[in-house]
């Protein structure tokens, strides 16, 4: 027997929402491996190289922002592709994101070559807010949602 159309479409949707959360997943292991590893010498005491950057910018501060708008793109597609609003995937992006990236900091505070930095945790949060709000507003309207 063959199975109905809307079984195979139904698989689908599942392998694909299964491929966007191990994609996210992977892409917030690579976060947490990248965020424990030692910076190079490249920056003074400060962290941040002499003159070139303003007193609050690090020599990291890019890499937090592209990586955590980046994975709350990732997670805010997972969950919508769950058939959930707009507006709840990009709140739960910005929690998991936002979440994990202070977590990290955390982890990094007794690790020799890494610190905790607020400011650090603030870029995660800022391009959580990007990443989830570009994947919301991106995101294809479906009939059922009703573009919410």
């Amino acid at each position: 027997m063959g199975t109905a159309p809307d079984d195979e479409q139904g698989a689908r949707r599942g392998a694909s929402g299964r491929d966007q959360r191990r994609l996210a997943v992977a892409f917030a292991a690579v976060l947490v491996a990248a965020s424990l590893v030692p910076v190079p010498d490249a920056a003074s005491a400060s962290g941040r190289p002499s003159g070139v950057l303003p007193a609050w910018v690090g020599v990291t501060t890019a890499f937090h922002l592209v990586g955590y708008t980046g994975l709350a793109v990732l997670v805010t597609r997972a969950v919508r592709h769950g058939h959930r609003g707009r507006v709840a995937a990009a709140a739960v992006g910005v929690a998991v994101a936002t979440g994990l990236g202070f977590g990290v900091e955390l982890v990094q505070a007794p690790v020799p070559w890494r610190s905790f930095a607020w400011t650090d945790a603030a870029v995660n949060g800022l391009g959580a807010l990007v990443g989830a709000g570009t994947a919301a507003v991106r995101a294809p309207t479906s009939p059922s949602s009703g573009g919410r």
